[in-house]
């Protein structure tokens, strides 16, 4: 790395005055946005561009790692320990962890990139793994202390920052005439910035090359865990590393900064001044490159020095260059040392239940600020129903059946009419619910073949309530029953409300006069379903599960990602038209994904068509 010393001898006082002036004026009017755009002027040229490189070259093997271990330093693991940073994939990132199988190698790959990129870039604070859910501009690398940070290419340090709040200390590298992220023939200036860090090894003005060892990483600033918070941004960023809103902003519309975060809050302005930092690392990324990770003991108290050997003008810009920079953190960031997480328990509730009928709650776990509560709890807790009026289940819980969400989800069984809230009790403590309504049952729900202990009990119940299946004459409903091709599009229709339409039907084995009619035109109508290239469309014949869930999703409107990242089961291979709806339904937890075949040609039974619609309408509530 070179080091440069800016001289500019008279002219820099004018310069001064120019900044002064500017500054002052800026400050009464109220409007210090232009003064957060840093500025290179007078350092020399860095090397042209050739190529990036991980700002992190090595990672703790999370999923090999002694959890004994998971609060070392990076100096205290031992190569056995590491392995090269994941791949950064969105599509597996969003996977959700309950789907992946514990001791399956390709599953341990997507659960260590799940564990290292806690926040991807565009997301949230709820590590659900999903870009464009939140506003968050940068994406956060989960790695110990004193992990060496490198530069992700040729630049030119221009801020270089210790800080107790906020980015806490951070460093920001300009890089010129690089390519596009959109166009690799279009040159542009890019700003990569590296924050929390730990120690700074570089100084504003200094010159650094692709792979150079720029910091180690810490856990300084508004942060409660070790990582990197690796940003890049575009030209048009008025400040570097940028921010997507202030906290007046997040207080006009009523939210925490996290809550701003996780409601996406600024993000078109984040979108159009930042870039995705991994994805751009990746595309330009120059294999051959070698780095050295090697850890220098005694650089852990390192800050940039100062120069003492500097004109009486050269003092007063750096005077002035300091004002601006805390204008940059009160103004932008000013973000406040936070407390450490406390546990506690909340709860997702209806405001009534029925009697005699199942229902649905969430725990969730979380801490005093909303967020979710990443430490995790020993022991168990106890769900009890605090008047005795329901049967909670689970009623016994552990830390390990609550998802990377912080959320677990449970059932409502046995109700009988009043007031009741759910309890829980651990270490000592209460927690309750609000109160809700448990209201006498104006509908008789008594099919002889579906008792209380039945798996699709709660399901069946709760569509006969809402008028979307009925039982047969007998008085049975025949769960294991398979449903036709017609009967599955009729129970869709129901549980969607959707209105039904009559018309000529373009199949010569089918009949508008016929109870399916209306159902079938309308599925024809709206583009849900299609007939056979005979012309006939089969209606009698069972539907299969394979054809259930296209049906399911398209006839609810619900958008389906087509790229499936693995094989959602053993016998349902990703590159299947089918794969992309039995993986979203395993997804949402309407196929059970602790099964390792779905057998997709098997036909569906009125209990599975009845407990997919169920779930589905519950998550689209």
């Amino acid at each position: 790395m070179k080091k440069f010393l800016k001289h500019s001898g008279g002219r820099l006082s004018l310069l001064i005055l120019i900044i002064s002036a500017i500054f002052v004026s800026s400050f009464m009017a109220g409007d210090l946005s232009y003064l957060l755009r840093t500025s290179i002027v007078g350092y020399p040229e860095h090397e042209p561009y050739n190529g990036t490189v991980y700002p992190v070259q090595q990672v703790p093997n999370w999923m090999a790692l002694d959890s004994d271990k998971w609060d070392y330093s990076y100096s205290s693991l031992s190569s056995g320990d590491l392995m090269s940073i994941p791949y950064y994939d969105p599509n597996q990132l969003k996977i959700n962890s309950d789907t992946l199988e514990w001791g399956d190698a390709s599953d341990d790959v997507i659960r260590n990139a799940k564990l290292t990129y806690s926040v991807v870039y565009m997301g949230n604070y709820l590590l659900d793994g999903y870009e464009y859910a939140g506003s968050h501009p940068a994406v956060d690398i989960k790695i110990p202390s004193g992990t060496p940070i490198y530069s992700i290419a040729n630049g030119t340090v221009v801020k270089a920052v210790t800080q107790t709040s906020g980015f806490g200390n951070h460093i920001v590298v300009q890089h010129n005439n690089f390519p596009s992220l959109d166009d690799p023939n279009a040159n542009e200036t890019i700003f990569s910035s590296y924050s929390h860090l730990g120690s700074l090894l570089v100084d504003e003005g200094d010159i650094v090359g692709k792979g150079d060892k720029i910091a180690l990483s810490g856990n300084s600033g508004t942060t409660t865990t070790p990582h990197l918070h690796f940003q890049i941004d575009n030209d048009s960023a008025p400040w570097h590393p940028y921010w997507p809103f202030t906290w007046a902003e997040a207080s006009d519309a009523g939210l925490d900064f996290f809550s701003a975060v996780n409601e996406g809050l600024g993000q078109s302005s984040a979108i159009s001044t930042t870039i995705s930092p991994m994805k751009y690392v990746q595309k330009y990324l120059d294999g051959s490159a070698s780095v050295d990770t090697t850890i220098d003991t005694d650089v852990d108290s390192y800050v940039p020095e100062v120069v003492e050997e500097i004109v009486v003008e050269e003092v007063a810009e750096e005077v002035v260059e300091e004002v601006v920079e805390e204008v940059v953190v009160e103004e932008v960031v000013e973000e406040v040392v936070l407390d450490p997480p406390v546990l506690q328990f909340d709860y997702a509730i209806s405001s009534v239940y029925f009697e005699g009928q199942g229902g649905e709650f969430t725990v969730l776990l979380r801490d005093q600020y909303g967020d979710v509560y990443n430490d995790g709890f020993e022991g168990e807790i106890i769900i009890k129903s605090n008047k005795g009026r329901f049967t909670p289940k689970p009623a016994i819980v552990r830390n390990i059946d609550f998802g990377l969400d912080g959320n677990l989800g449970g059932e409502l069984s046995r109700l009988d009419p009043g007031k009741d809230r759910i309890m829980i009790e651990y270490n000592g403590e209460t927690y309750f619910s609000e109160w809700f309504d448990i209201d006498e049952s104006d509908v008789e729900v008594s099919f002889s073949d579906l008792p209380e202990s039945h798996e699709y009990f709660t399901a069946v119940n709760y569509l006969v309530m809402e008028g979307v299946v009925a039982g047969y004459p007998d008085g049975t409903f025949k769960p294991e029953q398979t449903v036709s091709r017609v009967e599955a599009i009729k129970f869709i229709f129901e549980g969607l409300k959707q209105e039904i339409s009559t018309g000529n039907l373009p199949f010569s084995d089918t009949d508008k006069s016929q109870w399916y009619g209306g159902y079938l035109y309308t599925a024809y109508n709206k583009g849900v379903v299609s007939g056979y290239s005979d012309g006939t469309f089969k209606p009698a014949n069972t539907v299969n599960k394979a054809e259930f869930y296209k049906i399911l999703f398209i006839g609810m409107g619900v958008d389906v990602n087509p790229d499936v990242a693995k094989n959602p089961y053993k016998d349902v291979p990703k590159t299947e038209w089918y794969a992309p709806y039995i993986a979203y339904a395993k997804d949402l937890g309407i196929i059970d994904s602790s099964v390792q075949y779905l057998e997709p040609d098997k036909g569906m039974s009125r209990g599975e068509v009845a407990y997919a619609i169920y779930k589905l309408m519950q998550v689209m509530k």
